[in-house]
């Protein structure tokens, strides 16, 4: 038998165990084992496509989903009499996204559609239409404890296409909505894969149109894997508008390069200017496998920015030391298999900081195994080397040794990491 072990599991954060059981609904008493194989078991729809009393018409589909967010939807539909049918099947793949301190809850859905046409007696032709079509999302793989729970709903019609003449995405989505899950009153998150989405010459879409953002009732959500992370604007309303996305410059990319070297999916990565629990900045996985880093007033020159995110905190930190830090999150998910546990350990963490408890960034002494550290005591490691002693701090570890410079880096005992770990990828 396969030996499994927390590490193997759910990462290096053991003590998140329970919560990540409550999270992903595993009751107790829960092994190891048994969360795991929870986790890596396919979903799988198997169902009859029955029509209606007196239509010469009937088929079979079937739809599995596996736990790194790849799909495979297949079936047929066959004519069993004289008329012959132009036939359309919308799939849809819906699951709840829960709303943390809320009874609000999301919604998900994943839309197949396929048209062809099956021949009856009265015309040469196969009488059978079958598909077979693979896809993958990483959007599926981050919410994978919704879609567990997740149910199929389909639509047939007969002589209808239901891309429409032109592909007209409009339409298609309008369709899609109307019989579709049930939508929470705090958003929804639609992804189309297969031929939708080769119709309509889509990847995949997260509505409303930002990516990764939900905005309901003045509250605003980032789509973080298996719940929604509250979201928050600095001096602004919160509004789908007021909320600022972008990829990262030339000389953003070059400034984190000197210390990731190309160990960041730096075309992966989305600026915005939110911040998360506490008013702190957060970096997760978003819909479409970019990854969202979270800076709040940092947005506009991550490079040159002091403070930690928030309004009034100008010149606390050294230009660029909070993007450095949030980076390493960005890393932590490029360089590690990702697990739900990534996020049971950021989420809780940042909920430990609102009480002013910032143990989870207090880094061991220079010893201990990279793999070791926490997720923020990494990051903070991380961010202190490459500030240096801009602004000493007695407590900090680093505050002994000067900003990050090719000269003096081997004066650093903690350059060891950067360069066994950070710049090789070694998580």
């Amino acid at each position: 038998m396969t030996a499994l072990s927390v590490r193997h599991s759910f990462g290096h954060a053991a003590e998140s165990l329970e919560a990540c059981r409550d999270l992903v609904g595993v009751p107790r008493p829960a092994s190891l084992r048994q969360m795991n194989d929870v986790f890596v078991s396919d979903v799988v729809f198997d169902e009859p496509i029955p029509t209606g009393d007196g239509v010469a018409l009937g088929g079979h589909h079937t739809l599995t989903v596996k736990r790194d967010g790849s799909s495979r939807y297949k079936g047929h539909l066959r004519a069993t009499g004289m008329p012959s049918f132009d036939v359309s099947i919308v799939a849809t793949l819906g699951y709840p996204i829960p709303v943390p301190d809320s009874s609000d809850v999301a919604s998900g859905q994943v839309a197949f559609a396929v048209h062809g046409r099956v021949h009856g007696s009265n015309e040469p032709g196969s009488r059978e239409f079958a598909w077979d079509q693979s896809g993958e999302s990483k959007l599926l793989a981050s919410v994978w404890s919704g879609v567990r729970r997740g149910s199929l709903n389909r639509k047939l019609e007969y002589d209808t296409d239901w891309f429409g003449p032109a592909g007209d995405v409009a339409s298609f989505f309008a369709q899609v909505l109307v019989f579709g899950a049930v939508f929470g009153s705090a958003g929804t998150a639609l992804v189309v894969l297969g031929e939708a989405a080769d119709q309509l010459e889509l990847e995949q879409v997260v509505l409303p149109g930002t990516v990764g953002l939900i905005v309901s009732g003045g509250a605003a959500f980032v789509l973080g894997p298996g719940a929604l992370i509250p979201a928050f604007l600095v001096g602004a309303a919160v509004t789908a508008a007021a909320v600022k996305q972008r990829r990262l410059e030339e000389h953003e990319r070059a400034f984190a390069h000197r210390v990731f070297l190309d160990t960041v999916p730096y075309g992966r990565i989305l600026l915005t200017n939110l911040l998360g629990i506490g008013n702190r900045p957060f970096t997760t996985p978003g819909p479409g496998g970019v990854i969202l880093v979270n800076v709040g007033e940092g947005y506009a020159d991550p490079v040159g920015y002091t403070g930690k995110g928030r309004a009034g905190t100008a010149g606390e930190d050294a230009p660029g030391q909070l993007f450095i830090h949030e980076l390493v999150h960005a890393w932590q998910i490029a360089n590690e298999s990702f697990t739900p546990e990534y996020y049971c350990r950021a989420l809780f963490t940042a909920a430990g900081t609102v009480g002013g408890d910032m143990s989870a960034y207090a880094y061991a002494a220079v010893g201990r195994s990279w793999e070791s550290f926490g997720t923020e005591e990494q990051a903070k490691l991380v961010d202190e080397w490459f500030a240096g002693n801009t602004k000493p701090k007695p407590e900090g570890r680093q505050s002994a040794y000067p900003p990050k410079s090719e000269d003096e880096e081997p004066r650093n005992p903690y350059y060891r990491y950067i360069r066994d770990n950070i710049r090789t990828g070694i998580a």
